[in-house]
């Protein structure tokens, strides 16, 4: 596609429209979510037998039998690779550049907006963390700027929270973060909320997640099949992305992609989602609307894009996103905090061609 240029969000409601259609039922499905696997050993064993007892119950012979995917070891790649492999995708002389991002898809039945429904925030609640510290601080920088959301429009639809374990096994998740549909198959997130290093882990991505479970229905879910990214990274390539057994895209969308220009900078047009743990335990998301990004910086292979946007832990992965002639387009994945000495507080995403090359492997690979 080409490259296009950001608009305000009183030029992107040209794009709204109401629902006109019922939800899918696919994507209320059981059988995306009730997936067993069995814990990885060196028998090499396959997933668990599963049986329905006199009662109707599932019933597993396995004692090694997990619910969900599990995962062995992600293998980190780098940026270089990445970018090798997508030169190398045949193209023909009519394809746009691949710098210049990719498409976005809105399905039929669902509604558009630029802004979501304001919904009330839950009641304060005691949080427990599972997991250990942040990557890297994040701020809330006053006045809290962040509002609570209803996602029952494109593209916040496509937004959901992700919970990690680090260890299959165990019946608790170990950590979430925040990742947004970027293709029929394809999450986006941070690198970091990747467990790298674990042979035995598994992820389940909740698109529109909200009070416990997606406003789709508790089966709209899916399990994670696949990683890449880039595991030693700096804050500027901190992204990767993951491959869902269910192709949530379908019936969701996906956002589109740029790749971010420093002629973007100090434009108040960007929002930024997720699930903060400090607002409601992360159980409904929050969004920051209309934010500049006020520098970028090359970090490590990527870019570091620095903006004032309230953010807390839990959003780590949550997309930065503008619309583009009436297309919401991802320019980074949010990443963490910073706090130089002699310099303001700010939070940060992590873009450029880094995350555009990543996003074109991915949809390419994982159609």
């Amino acid at each position: 596609m080409p490259q296009l240029e950001p608009e305000p969000l009183d030029a992107a409601w040209a794009a709204a429209r109401p629902q006109s259609g019922d939800v899918p039922q696919e994507l209320n499905d059981p059988a995306n979510y009730l997936v067993f696997d069995r814990v990885a050993d060196a028998t090499g064993e396959g997933p668990a037998a599963t049986s329905v007892d006199a009662d109707g119950r599932l019933a597993i012979t396995d004692p090694e039998s997990v619910l969900g995917i599990v995962l062995g070891a992600a293998e980190p790649s780098t940026p270089e690779d990445v970018q090798a492999e997508v030169d190398a995708l045949p193209r023909s002389a009519d394809d746009a550049d691949p710098a210049d991002g990719g498409g976005a898809y809105v399905p039929d039945w669902i509604g558009v907006s630029p802004t979501p429904s304001i919904a009330p925030a839950a009641d304060p609640q005691v949080l427990i963390r599972r997991s250990g510290a942040k990557v890297r601080p994040e701020w809330v920088i006053p006045p809290d700027n962040r509002t609570p959301y209803y996602p029952n429009t494109y593209p916040f639809s496509c937004v959901g929270r992700i919970f990690v374990w680090r260890n299959a096994a165990t019946p608790n998740w170990t950590w979430w973060g925040t990742a947004g549909l970027l293709g029929t198959r394809t999450i986006l997130t941070a690198s970091h909320v990747v467990p790298w290093g674990s042979a035995n882990w598994k992820a389940l991505f909740v698109p529109a997640f909200y009070d416990g479970a997606s406003i789709h229905g508790s089966w709209a879910a899916s399990w994670v099949t696949n990683v890449r990214g880039y595991q030693r990274h700096a804050q500027g390539d901190d992204m990767a992305v993951l491959r869902l057994a269910v192709p949530l895209g379908n019936n969701l969308g996906w956002f589109g992609f740029q790749t971010y220009r420093p002629a973007w900078q100090d434009r108040n047009i960007w929002t930024l989602p997720g699930y903060p743990w400090d607002k409601d335990g992360g159980n409904r998301p929050w969004l920051h609307l209309n934010f500049p990004i006020i520098d970028d910086d090359n970090d490590g292979a990527g870019v570091e894009l620095e903006y004032r946007a309230d953010t807390e832990g839990g959003q780590s992965g949550a997309p930065v996103f503008a619309w583009f002639s009436g297309t919401p387009c991802v320019v980074g994945t949010h990443s963490g905090g910073e706090d130089n000495f002699g310099e303001p507080r700010q939070n940060v995403a992590a873009g450029g061609a880094a995350l555009t090359n990543l996003l074109h492997w991915a949809r390419s690979t994982w159609p």
